[in-house]
């Protein structure tokens, strides 16, 4: 899977459509499923996920971070947005 679909991707794979293939693959999907815990739109998800800069992340987006290899980053501040840490 390329980064590049967002959430019409992430639901195939999600359906068990697709194969995961990469690291990133099963990183994205993780992120996707936290991030749907807190909105439940998954267009809403995918937008957020490529292209919201992350301020406490140093301004990156979600897929910046997982393209880096810091998915735990994301995934650790969406489980501090879960525990109400942050809005």
């Amino acid at each position: 899977m390329t980064m590049r679909n967002g959430a019409a991707s992430w639901l195939a794979r999600t359906t068990g459509a697709l194969p995961l293939n990469q690291p990133g693959d099963i990183a994205f999907v993780h992120i996707s499923q936290l991030a749907s815990a807190i909105e439940s739109d998954p267009y809403r998800v995918g937008e957020w996920y490529r292209s919201v800069r992350i301020r406490e992340l140093g301004e990156m987006t979600a897929r910046e971070l997982v393209m880096r290899g810091s998915a735990d980053l994301v995934i650790a501040f969406l489980h501090s947005i879960q525990r109400g840490d942050r809005d």
